[in-house]
């Protein structure tokens, strides 16, 4: 089964702060975001998948902000302009995979259970109904 690291769930919050920075009403990422569910989320994931995606998000959490920053604007140049070649692509596919994660664990209804404040899908008056049979 494929889990990440809690070096790796380090970097995910640290790169996540970038995206989802917070502001006077929305918590930042690393505040809000569900980070106590990625394993459950990532265990059905290619076992490859999740070696690579733990070795880039261990690679974040070394980095200073400023590259991440730096780095977050890259892969929205990439997308926005559409440019072959293998390091858009890349840049693209990074952006992408990460927003995904980013994105479903802050906006989910699994949110880290230490912040105590509206979570981010009640400040955006949003339900999710769940049917399990």
């Amino acid at each position: 089964m494929a889990t990440l690291s809690n070096q790796a769930i380090k970097g995910l919050k640290k790169i996540g702060d970038i995206f989802l920075p917070g502001n006077s009403e929305f918590p930042s990422y690393s505040q809000a975001g569900g980070t106590y569910k990625l394993n459950d989320i990532v265990k059905y994931a290619p076992e490859d998948d999740i070696a690579s995606l733990n070795l880039v998000l261990i690679i974040f959490s070394f980095l200073p902000k400023f590259a991440l920053a730096w780095l977050v604007t890259q892969m929205g140049n990439a997308t926005e302009t559409g440019k072959e070649g293998i390091i858009p692509t890349t840049l693209r596919q990074l952006d992408l995979g990460l927003r995904g994660i980013l994105y479903s664990t802050y906006y989910g209804e699994f949110t880290n259970p230490d912040y105590k404040g509206k979570t981010p899908v009640e400040l955006i008056d949003y339900s999710i109904t769940r049917i399990e049979d």
